[in-house]
């Protein structure tokens, strides 16, 4: 219990100083540093810090798919440099988990697989974005919008985008349409149709 408040204290400290783009020039002492974790507003980045830490916990604690560690290319490269966790749900492998850089990890799924959906966990900073993405470039999976008035996650093909122009009809496109109030964690037979 002791090494978790430890740890969401670090998790805090770090989001706090990276929120306020604060660095210091040199290590605080204790009294200087319980001088601003002692503040009523502070308390929001223990709060973030809590939930951080449980979504980790949770990921370390998922242990029933087998993990895949992708090695990284060694060149740098604008695009692809944050860390990933992409949990991927496979008609033919199964579930899997594939962990290294973003770009090393997508070439990898688009070389040795086929009929998946995935969803990319990056992660830099201590700051986490989830991006959940099917195995063909003409699907996409949509989250509930408040602007469409939307509850429910829409798996479609696009209609009209920068990667393919679809030319159907909004009966075939209806048909192609599944709504999940919650993505399944496997893959389904429905998935087969798009």
């Amino acid at each position: 219990m002791e090494n978790e408040i430890e740890q969401i204290e670090k998790i805090a400290w770090q989001i706090f100083q990276n929120k306020l783009q604060f660095t210091f020039k040199r290590e605080l002492t204790a009294e200087e540093k319980k001088g601003i974790t002692d503040e009523e507003s502070y308390e929001y980045y223990r709060q973030e810090a809590t939930k951080l830490y449980e979504k980790k916990q949770r990921a370390v604690n998922n242990k029933k798919y087998p993990i895949i560690d992708v090695p990284a290319s060694g060149k740098r490269t604008w695009m692809g440099g944050a860390y990933c966790l992409c949990f991927v749900y496979s008609k033919h492998s199964g579930n899997f988990v594939l962990r290294g850089y973003v770009k090393e990890v997508d070439e990898y799924l688009k070389k040795n697989y086929t009929h998946y959906f995935y969803n990319k966990s990056l992660w830099h900073q201590g700051f986490n974005r989830d991006i959940w993405g099917f195995w063909k470039e003409n699907v996409g999976l949509f989250k509930p919008s408040k602007r469409d008035k939307e509850p429910k996650i829409v798996v479609r093909p696009y209609t009209c985008s920068y990667r393919v122009k679809n030319e159907m009809s909004e009966e075939e496109l209806e048909a192609k349409t599944f709504k999940f109030k919650r993505l399944p964690k496997r893959w389904i037979p429905e998935f087969d149709k798009l």
